[in-house]
């Protein structure tokens, strides 16, 4: 069996999504990348198309690690290797090939997520070296009825950079300020005193929490923040994903959010003896 890699840009887009969808279709969770999602992905999470792997088994494309880079850190995005090619040891080489890259490129850090039934998935990065970081934990809340609250509207790119000044310093990657930075319209950020909370469009049916900057010394601003913008946008199912720390569980539960099933640990490699 001869293994080997191609970049994502050297194989291409598309039928890199082919093997995506073939890779997760029988996934714990539904999951569908599509094309814009991709491309969301690659400006969003800082996705690297040279970084990022297909693995060519005898020729054949066998499966795909998307890389995301920034600074020092870089993370595993997603990697799904297609059924007829598990059980034959092709996932283990592609994470050590993924750790010889960020070693090569002088990365000091390398993380990612991986749901917490994926007790396979877990003990391959484990033996890799990974550490579990935290676990991240989804709520959910459907119609509440909220408190009216003089809100701020702020730009994502202002939410964005107080929390890389005044947020977690390990925050889940999706979540960062890095992140927010990125996004912009339909997503929406409001500021109460001291706490700010992201959120994905208000004109969907369901809305999901983007990101939050928690006041530690007054977490009941968060609390009244979430009921404003319950009063705000009515009538609506609100989401908490699985990328947001255990450690906000009793924010969550306070505002009256019911925890969901899907969880997932955070893991990360140090790579390097510096911070």
């Amino acid at each position: 069996m001869k293994l080997e890699t191609a970049s994502l840009l050297e194989f291409g887009l598309q039928p890199t999504l082919t093997i995506l969808d073939r890779g997760f279709a029988d996934y714990f969770v539904p999951i569908q990348i599509t094309f814009e999602h991709i491309l969301g992905m690659l400006r969003v999470d800082s996705v690297d198309a040279t970084a990022s792997r297909v693995v060519l088994k005898d020729g054949q494309p066998a499966g795909v690690a998307l890389i995301a880079r920034r600074g020092w850190s870089s993370r595993l995005a997603g990697m799904a290797i297609l059924p007829e090619a598990r059980g034959q040891g092709v996932g283990r080489w592609l994470v050590e090939q993924i750790i010889a890259d960020a070693k090569a490129r002088g990365d000091r850090r390398l993380e990612l997520e991986v749901i917490e039934e994926n007790t396979p998935a877990i003990h391959l990065y484990e033996r890799a070296g990974f550490l579990k970081v935290r676990k991240l934990v989804s709520y959910s809340l459907e119609n509440p009825s909220g408190t009216t609250v003089a809100l701020s509207e702020i730009d994502m790119h202002t939410l964005g950079r107080l929390i890389i000044l005044h947020g977690y310093q390990d925050f889940p990657w999706q979540i960062s300020g890095e992140s927010l930075l990125q996004m912009g319209l339909p997503n929406r950020a409001f500021r109460y005193m001291d706490s700010a909370v992201a959120i994905s469009s208000p004109a969907a049916e369901q809305i999901f929490l983007r990101a939050l900057l928690l006041n530690i010394e007054n977490k009941t601003q968060i609390q009244t923040l979430l009921q404003g913008l319950f009063a705000l946008f009515p009538d609506k199912t609100w989401k908490v994903p699985a990328i947001f720390p255990e450690e906000f569980s009793s924010t969550f539960e306070k505002s009256g959010f019911k925890r969901e099933m899907l969880a997932q640990f955070q893991m990360a490699l140090r790579l390097s003896a510096q911070p």
